[in-house]
């Protein structure tokens, strides 16, 4: 149980490192927080200083989801858990989302976990993130609107994970990731229904 908790933990932290907003101060010495949408994320990192860095802070956001999975696969393989495989997976997988939405780096105010879900979910439900991805890219014909996009990517895992029959602690955790999700883009949902949203 010790593991399981360090695990949990250290999914957290790893979640929790604000790459976005790193990355621009660095680099450029702007605080993303006070530029564009104000989000940490590629996309405003987009709007910020254009697609070559939007990409890296992308790549970076989902590494860090999918890394702690990762390494807790490894884990389950040499060590006998208290819990299922799936379960232990799907609660690294969430640890380390919320880790990015709400990074104690930042004041608890992190990103919206688009491109960090992805990458938490690619390991343990694969051909669910994988269909994500093709709908993102499928609606770029369709919306110019990001958040429509992104929303796209937590709905089409959660919806996926059902139809797959995916293990029930994977089902679960991939909806309360898109349940998540949506809540973070309440205030995009809303500009969305006042025909407000850029």
């Amino acid at each position: 149980m010790i593991i399981v908790i360090l695990s949990i933990i250290i999914s957290f932290m790893c979640g929790s490192i604000p790459t976005g907003y790193l990355l621009i101060k660095k680099l450029y010495g702007i605080d993303i927080r006070t530029k564009g949408s104000g989000n940490i994320g590629s996309t405003n990192a987009k709007r910020i200083e254009g697609s070559k860095i939007s990409a890296i802070v992308m790549i970076l956001d989902m590494l860090k989801g999918l890394f702690p999975v990762f390494l807790g696969m490894c884990l389950a393989k040499i060590t006998e858990l208290p819990l299922s495989t799936n379960a232990y997976l799907s609660i690294i997988a969430m640890a380390v989302i919320l880790g990015h939405d709400y990074t104690p780096f930042l004041a608890f105010k992190g990103g919206k976990g688009v491109n960090t879900t992805a990458g938490a979910f690619l390991l343990i439900a694969p051909i669910p993130t994988l269909v994500s991805c093709a709908v993102y890219i499928s609606l770029r014909f369709f919306t110019g609107i990001v958040s429509i996009k992104s929303m796209a990517v937590g709905l089409t895992i959660s919806i996926m994970c059902i139809i797959l029959k995916s293990p029930f602690s994977i089902t679960i955790t991939s909806t309360a990731a898109c349940i998540l999700m949506l809540f973070k883009h309440k205030d995009n949902i809303v500009r969305l229904i006042h025909n407000e949203e850029k």
